[in-house]
């Protein structure tokens, strides 16, 4: 095979645990949120689906971000916050304020229990960096916070379009100076890694709590299939 001389890593769900994380910071952020009836996992799978339809709607090409009107994914947060404020009928138990530090909980991710350790192992070796829709300071915030030892900090933020576009993929090669092939996209995600081997990526599935729910994925369908990080390193580094 064509030589990996760099690791290039979706974020959410893969490296960092969010569905927990955001909900620890939401009632941190307001006492008043743990006297509600509210499902805050419900809340925050909800507010994590917003993103998911509104990277979708702008990964085409005709997508309006295209023409100058990128939102990134921090404003996608604050907007869709008051949203689901609204539907879950709490809207006047938040302040403003309280809002704008909610809305920042998707800076404060921890990663999972692997993913400092691993990424650790895996940087000795090759490049490694983020390649996330997540905008590049909410990455950096993010790095900062949870220890995350990237050589590079990639987004989607820098192309004005969202993944799948084969523009992500393509133009985080071309800014590593590498052909796809020489690079590995890992994911949690196989929507992720079938979009980065359409572009000529390599593609390693890791598995990880409450990602993927109802997809089939086997080690048939990537160049690599593992449970952490660590597992990474060692068949990346035996071959």
């Amino acid at each position: 095979m064509t030589e990996i001389k760099a690791l290039l890593f979706d974020v959410f769900g893969t490296v960092v645990d969010w569905r927990t994380s955001v909900k620890e910071h939401i009632l941190s952020c307001s006492a008043d949120s743990i006297q509600t009836t509210v499902n805050w996992d419900d809340f925050t799978q909800d507010w994590r689906n917003i993103y998911y339809k509104f990277a979708a709607d702008n990964s085409k090409d005709d997508a309006k971000s295209v023409f100058n009107s990128f939102v990134s994914v921090d404003q996608l947060y604050r907007q869709s916050l008051d949203v689901l404020a609204e539907k879950y009928g709490i809207k006047n138990v938040w302040t403003e304020q309280q809002k704008d530090q909610i809305a920042a909980a998707w800076h404060y991710l921890k990663g999972w229990d692997d993913s400092v350790e691993g990424l650790t192992l895996l940087k000795s070796k090759f490049i490694i960096g983020s390649l996330s829709n997540g905008n590049m300071r909410l990455l950096v915030d993010m790095a900062k916070y949870a220890g995350l030892p990237w050589d590079v900090v990639l987004s989607s933020e820098l192309f004005k379009i969202y993944k799948p576009s084969p523009r992500v993929y393509l133009g985080a090669a071309d800014y590593l100076e590498l052909k796809p092939e020489n690079v590995l996209m890992v994911a949690a995600h196989m929507y992720d890694l079938e979009a980065a081997k359409e572009c000529g990526l390599r593609t390693a599935y890791v598995v990880r709590k409450g990602e993927d729910i109802g997809i089939t994925v086997g080690p048939d369908d990537v160049d690599y299939f593992v449970s952490d990080f660590i597992e990474l390193y060692n068949l990346l580094t035996v071959e």
